[in-house]
């Protein structure tokens, strides 16, 4: 949650900075550009678009960082998803005060498609990268117990020899105090988190079904569950009969 809080402080305090104090070099591409293409920049507008964007961004996390805080049964995923539309809406929004892409009448100069290349790579990456992720980070894990091994697919994806489980646990999920590395989508959490009680885990778990399984490995305790829990139950008797 502090991390988030940091991050919103330090992002509004870039806006403000590059708005209200003219710190106009701070802004990508704007810096590295010969005094004639500066002068055909609206500096101005595009500052306050720049400070829009980070004040946007920084009240976004600001409510993610309240949410999690609050511990507050809310997904996240629309939060990004809204920065990520608004992000990329003012990227575009700034290439019209560009005298370099753009005539006085609102018109591409010769060559200003090639200058748009980089926002169209980053609108992309953004609206169809990001939520292809996400939604790759949201799909049940895969586990296919065979008689020596747990192969655990996708995302942080394992092998667990049984000869290195010490004990195999039906429980149930412990209380998560963060996440140190992984992703939150949905109900679904991926990757690694710290419990409230200081013991670092990885968790493979829809928060919607329980109870759940935990793996002592020699290498790391896994938490683990299924879409139902019928099928979790069943991969728990499969895991012991082995």
């Amino acid at each position: 949650m502090w991390i988030l809080v940091l991050a919103a402080v330090i992002v509004i305090a870039l806006g403000f900075a590059v708005d209200r104090l003219g710190w106009h070099d701070l802004i990508s591409g704007y810096n590295t550009m010969s005094r004639e293409k500066k002068e055909r920049v609206n500096i101005q507008k595009v500052a306050r678009l720049v400070a829009w964007m980070c004040y946007g961004i920084g009240a976004i996390f600001l409510l993610i960082a309240l949410i999690e805080g609050f511990e507050l049964d809310i997904s996240l995923a629309p939060f990004f998803i809204v920065m990520i539309v608004f992000i990329v809406a003012m990227l575009w929004r700034m290439q019209k005060y560009d005298g370099n892409i753009y005539d006085e009448s609102g018109r591409l100069r010769p060559g200003g498609k090639k200058r748009l290349i980089p926002i169209v790579i980053v609108s992309v990456v953004l609206l169809v990268g990001v939520p292809a992720l996400m939604f790759w980070f949201s799909q049940p894990t895969e586990v296919t117990v065979t008689d020596s091994t747990i192969v655990i697919e996708g995302s942080y994806s394992r092998e667990i020899p049984f000869d290195e489980l010490d004990d195999v646990t039906w429980t149930t999920l412990p209380e998560i105090a963060r996440r140190t590395s992984g992703a939150e989508s949905g109900s679904r959490l991926t990757g690694h988190f710290r419990t409230k009680a200081g013991e670092d885990v990885l968790l493979f778990i829809d928060r919607d079904v329980e109870p759940v399984i935990r793996l002592d490995w020699s290498e790391e305790p896994i938490y683990l569950n299924q879409s139902s829990a019928e099928a979790t139950r069943q991969l728990y008797e499969d895991i012991r009969s082995r």
